[in-house]
């Protein structure tokens, strides 16, 4: 190798070993989503903008203050609060609380697990976090209309192009306040998976013949229908009470003949609340599993991710 080469091969390497340095560490990172990031081309299937200007109008910065009271008969008593200027100048209401119950078995010593980090309740302990919050809240009458965000989407899958003229599909599901006699619903998890030209009981004796339960323990989720009625999700899950986690969905029969789906996992059902999603995609992957052939993905513009929970949802659904 004469002097010329060598000088080439010696700069060539160089810039091998930069180049190497550079993309290493950008092929690793794994920054947080937000909630307007779309991954990949999937074909919309909603009106982002009107999705954009609902949200923008229903965001409301709260203050949430959690009471955990173990009593010494071994109920876990957990009351959630909802306070703050934001929240009585939109909805002319000083707070909303919900609260639930759930049995320690054996009065034993359990976790309660919070962002703020993790403690341990004993039979007569009780104790309270207080922390800030960014939610989508809005009332019985004024829900996100997803039914009227149809539009024309195609989707490419390996062997044939479908197209799909008027697919509507709800993105998030709702938990439930009431305060008096009004209801508020705050947007809750992401719908992932959608049957179109399916009939709720047919989809529900596929899942349960993977040995899935129906009617398992769950928080109830709802959605918001044309009519002005709320419907609660009708759940399936891989056991009914999950004590050690477990995969769970709740499903939907919507107005114009599609079946959608809420699928997640959950996690420890003694880590206090309990059954919090842990995971989205995997689940997603594991029913799609039951049926086979899908007809692509479709954007729904609901991507979620929790550094604390570790759940991550693409922003897409998977189509049937």
């Amino acid at each position: 190798m004469n002097k010329n080469q060598k000088s080439k091969f010696i700069v060539l390497l160089l810039m091998i070993l930069f180049f190497g340095i550079m993309l290493v560490p950008a092929a690793s990172a794994t920054p947080e989503k937000t909630v307007t990031e779309k991954e990949g081309n999937e074909p919309k299937s909603v009106d982002d903008s009107q999705w954009c200007e609902w949200k923008q109008a229903h965001t409301v910065e709260v203050e949430v203050t959690t009471v955990y009271d173990y009593k010494k008969d071994g109920k876990l008593k957990i009351t959630e609060t909802y306070s703050g200027e934001k929240l009585k100048g939109k909805f002319k209401v000083d707070k909303l609380t919900r609260s639930q119950t759930f049995s320690v078995e054996d009065g034993e010593e359990i976790a309660v697990s919070a962002e703020s980090g993790s403690l341990k309740l004993k039979p007569g302990d009780q104790t309270e976090i207080v922390t800030q919050e960014s939610i989508l809240l809005t009332t019985e009458d004024d829900p996100y209309k997803w039914w009227g965000t149809a539009s024309s989407t195609t989707s490419i899958t390996a062997s044939s192009t479908v197209s799909s003229t008027a697919l509507t599909c709800p993105q998030w599901t709702y938990s439930k306040f009431t305060y008096f006699f009004k209801t508020y619903y705050k947007v809750e998890d992401p719908i992932n998976l959608v049957w179109e030209d399916k009939s709720l009981s047919n989809v529900k004796k596929v899942i349960i013949a993977q040995k899935w339960v129906d009617n398992p323990v769950e928080y109830t989720h709802y959605l918001p229908y044309p009519d002005g009625s709320w419907v609660a999700g009708d759940g399936v899950a891989d056991s009914k009470y999950r004590i050690s986690g477990g995969y769970h969905s709740r499903l939907w029969e919507i107005p114009g003949g599609n079946v959608v789906s809420n699928a997640h996992h959950d996690d420890n059902f003694f880590i206090i609340p309990g059954h919090q999603v842990d995971g989205y995609e995997n689940t997603e992957t594991k029913v799609t599993g039951f049926f086979g052939t899908t007809y692509g993905k479709y954007w729904l513009d609901n991507v979620y991710y929790s550094d604390y929970y570790n759940a991550h949802n693409d922003g897409s659904v998977t189509l049937f």
